[in-house]
């Protein structure tokens, strides 16, 4: 505030042709401006902010050896990573076959396989023979050959046979020896029971009066019991019937 006011104060004190040789004189417009506070704080902290970075500079050129060759050593490693990543997977893929090929069902199938093989070339050898293309000495050296093989084989997979028939067994013993699921419990419903509308019949009959007849008596109280097994049933009916038809009625359930 005080080089403010004494700024102030100098172009104050000066007069209007002063003032008008200073606006057109801009090497002392510079030199005031340069004299300014805000100025002189605005170059001091540019100052500073320069020697910061000349300081963080050399600093960062000190880390600039052991950075690149991290940097190095680093993209070593990630192929190095790559090609180990590679003959893992290589060797995984070779594990999977050679699991895949020694599980005892697929060593029976190929077992079986060469077995059948040996023995058609066994009963081919035995037909060139019979057909004179062979002579008696190769076919008895190479026939008992194919025929130990062949019984060799046959017994390798009867003993598989047993062992896979053995592991099927042991799973299903241990699928059995599992506690069944319980089943889910029945849905119940439980809305109550609606109730018949008043006014209407709770057992309607399966038939109505004919309408041809003409109207009769009213006939009260219980029908007789029905001529079958089992106990009667008594049920409460008002049917208006013509005389004919209730004596008819009467008649046929007492006979």
């Amino acid at each position: 505030m005080d080089m403010e006011s004494g700024r102030m104060d100098t172009l104050r004190n000066r007069t209007v042709e002063e003032l008008r040789e200073l606006q057109e004189d801009s090497q002392e417009i510079e030199r005031l401006a340069l004299e300014s506070q805000e100025v002189q704080e605005l170059q001091l902290e540019r100052e500073m902010a320069l020697a910061a970075n000349r300081s963080l500079a050399e600093q960062n050129l000190k880390f600039q050896v052991p950075l690149e060759t991290g940097r190095s050593d680093l993209s070593k490693k990630y192929q190095e990573l790559q090609e180990l990543a590679g003959r893992c997977r290589e060797q995984k893929e070779k594990l999977e076959k050679f699991s895949a090929a020694l599980q005892p069902q697929t060593l029976l199938d190929l077992l079986q396989v060469e077995s059948q093989k040996i023995e058609e070339e066994s009963e081919k050898m035995a037909e060139k023979f019979l057909e004179g293309e062979v002579p008696l000495e190769t076919f008895l050296e190479q026939f008992f050959g194919m025929r130990k093989l062949s019984h060799l084989r046959r017994v390798r997979v009867e003993k598989l046979q047993e062992l896979v028939r053995k592991s099927e067994g042991s799973q299903e013993r241990t699928r059995d020896s599992q506690p069944p699921v319980p089943p889910p419990p029945p849905h119940v419903p439980t809305d109550p029971p609606k109730p018949f509308p008043s006014g209407s019949q709770a057992f309607p009959l399966p038939y109505s009066p004919a309408p041809t007849l003409p109207p009769g008596p009213t006939a009260h109280g219980a029908l007789p019991p029905a001529p079958f097994a089992g106990s009667p049933v008594t049920l409460p009916v008002h049917l208006s019937l013509p005389t004919s038809c209730s004596s008819w009625l009467s008649s046929s359930f007492r006979s």
